[in-house]
């Protein structure tokens, strides 16, 4: 089980590549060692309606590797840790979660 919609921070060093996603609130300091973090830490975003977050959620992870040149695929890895981020994603992606297809009855 991964992060909720609700309950996810993602922590990155822009140039090194870094990038980690945890629980926020972060009440152990595991992102301070980043220079940048996003997500539910921004207090808009718990206004905004569930798709509002997932849409967020996707824009935060093209910020971090168009804008912040970290890797795709870190992010990627790091992003399957959102319960949503896996379902969202399309069905061929490594790391999907989406429910099962039912089977024809041929």
């Amino acid at each position: 089980m991964g992060h909720g919609i609700d309950d996810w921070m993602v922590a990155w060093n822009t140039g090194s590549g870094e990038v980690d996603i945890g629980p926020w609130p972060d009440h152990t300091g595991w992102s301070d060692a980043y220079q940048m973090t996003s997500g539910c830490c921004n207090a808009d975003r718990h206004k905004m309606t569930a798709e509002g977050k997932v849409m967020m959620l996707f824009v935060d992870f093209h910020k971090l590797v168009v804008r912040d040149g970290i890797d795709p695929q870190n992010a990627h890895r790091e992003f399957l840790k959102i319960d949503e981020y896996r379902r969202r994603i399309g069905l061929y992606i490594p790391g999907a979660d989406h429910p099962p297809k039912f089977a024809r009855d041929d």
